[in-house]
């Protein structure tokens, strides 16, 4: 299998990356698999399975050249014909049964790979004319337009993918039921869940809750701090959520962390007691001494890998029922949930008085998000939307 991706896959940080290296990763026990990259692949880090190899179609620093494509929406990336060349020959060269397209963002690379490859999947990660409905819905008049015009651009590619491609892999069943109908042609659309991130670093039985010597509650988010439903959440945790928790709760800190941080959520991190820890190389050491994880998610789509990491980790989670939706996860039980950062806030702070409940929370969680998202439970969706045989291994 082979899979392109617009960022470099390895090593994985965010849920893009962390989403295609994981399916890689669980590729290669079936046979080989190739992670490849529009841009550049920034580090030199050798892949752990050494049937797993990594290649980018750009090279830092090259000439620019013509784009394929005279014309394309705002949300498809740039695609080089420098860049076309170097992956129709990685395709002869690999020889690979399927290739996996990430996104509707390389929607111009599925004609020229479609007589190439005898099973061509679009990985949408998000419905994203869906997605860009929602940002619309978050901002003001004009950019709501804007947005709204996106949508309509971005619908119409879908529909010309589903015309293109043989598969389409999706997150969640949501996701599939807002594609279901979108084309006359009877398109498979296989649910391929987001996995459990990083899991060889995650202890399978619940984690001890992490001590208070650093304060009470420590509050993690983690995310791509460039993506703006994650800077919007950012700045509302900094802004509003974490003040009101910390009238009652004087010790709570905030722990923003992720890649590609905006200027307006570096800032963030002169507001007493929020930290930024910029592109970390492990988020293993920031969630083990997490308490609670807030996730107040205005849009987005998919199936949000931070709560996961998070719950497998034994770390309680709030969030807002966007963030959560896809995950099936039972209220009030494995997560709480609120439309309001009040709301947000009132039951952080609640969560944190009562320690039965926080620890009956956090061993249901965990206890769902390893038998719903864990590394079998993923080995057999993406067997199934790869239509191999069960073999039972």
């Amino acid at each position: 299998m082979l899979i392109v991706s617009h960022e470099p896959a390895f090593p994985p940080t965010s849920g893009a990356d962390l989403r295609n290296y994981r399916n890689a990763a669980i590729a290669a026990g079936f046979g080989p698999a190739c992670l490849v990259s529009v841009l550049p692949r920034a580090s030199a880090a050798k892949l752990p399975d050494p049937l797993i190899r990594a290649e980018a179609l750009s090279i830092e620093g090259e000439a620019r050249t013509a784009s394929i494509g005279w014309w394309r929406i705002r949300a498809e990336h740039r695609i080089s014909r420098a860049a076309l060349a170097r992956l129709e020959a990685l395709v002869r060269d690999f020889r690979p049964d399927t290739v996996v397209v990430e996104s509707i963002g390389l929607f111009k690379l599925l004609q020229p790979l479609r007589p190439l490859v005898r099973q061509l999947i679009l990985d949408m990660h998000n419905v994203e004319s869906d997605l860009a409905q929602q940002i619309g819905r978050t901002e003001a008049t004009g950019p709501r337009l804007a947005a709204i015009a996106a949508s309509l651009g971005i619908r119409r590619l879908e529909r010309k993918a589903l015309a293109i491609v043989d598969r389409i892999w999706v997150c969640s069943n949501q996701d599939r039921d807002k594609l279901t109908g979108l084309s006359l042609r009877k398109v498979p659309i296989d649910v391929v869940p987001n996995g459990i991130p990083n899991v060889e670093d995650i202890p399978q039985t619940l984690p001890t809750e992490a001590a208070t010597d650093s304060g009470f509650p420590v509050i993690l988010f983690i995310g791509h701090l460039g993506y703006p439903p994650n800077v919007d959440a950012a700045e509302r945790l900094a802004h509003a959520i974490l003040p009101r928790i910390r009238q009652a709760l004087p010790g709570a800190k905030l722990v923003l962390a992720g890649r590609g941080p905006k200027a307006t959520v570096r800032a963030l991190a002169g507001l007493p007691d929020v930290e930024l820890v910029e592109n970390p190389e492990s988020v293993a050491p920031l969630l083990s001494r997490a308490h609670l994880s807030i996730i107040p998610l205005r849009a987005g789509g998919g199936t949000r890998i931070k709560i996961l990491e998070a719950m497998a980790w034994g770390v309680s989670v709030i969030a807002t029922p966007l963030a959560a939706e896809g995950l099936e996860l039972v209220e009030n039980d494995e997560v709480l949930l609120s439309a309001t950062d009040e709301g947000l806030a009132d039951g952080a702070i609640g969560l944190c008085h009562d320690a039965q409940r926080r620890t009956r929370q956090r061993m249901r969680a965990h206890h769902a998000v390893w038998a719903t998202f864990g590394p079998q439970a993923i080995r057999d969706a993406i067997r199934a939307g790869l239509e191999l045989e069960n073999d039972g291994t």
